[in-house]
């Protein structure tokens, strides 16, 4: 059988092989005389039994490449499963079978998508389940999938509560978190950054990073108000930043989206923007020369950063 595993999810499409064969052989884009390299996996599959191909990437293959594949696909697909990472000719008999990854933003679909993970992985998990697995490992399939395995070790009905008392924040996913709550000016920003011990030089850097893309932003959206989702991409085009990010920094929400969220180009000026990064560099030298600790750090910046002013567009 031949199948065209289409769509963006890789361990959907790994766990859709496994369920089908315990091992695999791979032809992948980067290796030389693909036409050989199949004829050979065809051709010893009946002295080491039926050994399933993959033909790893190969929308990406070239033309001549994928022609000559094509030629030789008709030929073996009663004999042994070729999965196929992409889409092949329309006059080759095969079963399409659709992966899809959901977009950054589509928190529900996220939900489903883990759920859906876990059944390959023969486990069961509620929604409430998926949701805290989301919100601690964030949208990484491979992460999520290694964490549902380990989970799987002390049952195969995992509830949100083992989620939450095993399985520890992705770092990258909170500090980028606790540097929203701080743009946001969330009360409870400074409890946040002690219970997570993030290092406020590690922080720092994130928080400059978001506070760049802010400033790029602010320039280029020239005070208007709100912007619909094809401005967002357009202006994601035009500046290098992803959508989701120029979402969440212009308070854009989408229908399935949970969180509460403010414009913060309303909320900072340019001028605002510089003085933060002006004070971040000034607490990492203080850090650098031994004069305050992480901990006195993010004080430091609370305190200082709520005398700037506040300018509403």
């Amino acid at each position: 059988m031949i199948y065209e595993m289409l769509g963006d999810s890789d361990v959907l499409k790994d766990l859709f092989i496994l369920e089908r064969a315990e091992g695999h052989l791979t032809i992948s884009e980067d290796m030389p005389d693909k036409e050989n390299r199949f004829r050979m996996a065809v051709s010893t599959a009946g002295m080491f039994g039926k050994k399933p191909v993959r033909l790893s990437g190969y929308d990406s293959w070239k033309k001549e490449e994928r022609v000559e594949i094509e030629k030789l696909l008709p030929l073996f697909q009663d004999e042994i499963d070729v999965f196929i990472d992409g889409e092949v000719n329309s006059k080759v008999k095969s079963e399409k079978k659709v992966f899809g990854l959901p977009k950054p933003w589509e928190e529900e679909k996220w939900n489903d998508h883990i759920i859906r993970i876990s059944e390959y992985a023969g486990m069961k998990i509620s929604r409430a389940t998926a949701e805290s697995l989301l919100r601690k490992v964030g949208r990484r399939e491979y992460r999520l999938l290694r964490e549902l395995e380990k989970l799987s070790v002390v049952s195969n009905e995992i509830d949100e509560l083992t989620v939450e008392r095993l399985i520890d924040f992705d770092k990258e996913i909170e500090v980028e978190s606790l540097a929203f709550d701080f743009l946001s000016r969330k009360e409870g920003f400074l409890g946040s950054s002690r219970k997570s011990m993030i290092p406020f030089a590690y922080f720092s850097s994130v928080l400059l990073k978001i506070i760049i893309d802010l400033g790029t932003i602010i320039e280029k959206k020239k005070g208007k108000m709100n912007i619909s989702w094809s401005e967002i991409k357009k202006l994601s085009n035009t500046i290098g930043i992803g959508t989701a990010r120029i979402a969440r920094l212009v308070g854009y929400s989408f229908s399935n989206t949970i969180e509460q969220r403010i414009d913060l180009t309303r909320v900072y000026s340019i001028e605002r923007l510089n003085r933060l990064i002006n004070l971040l560099q000034e607490i990492d030298e203080s850090i650098k020369n031994g004069k305050v600790d992480s901990e006195i750090a993010y004080f430091r910046l609370e305190e200082e950063s709520s005398k700037l002013q506040v300018t509403l567009g």
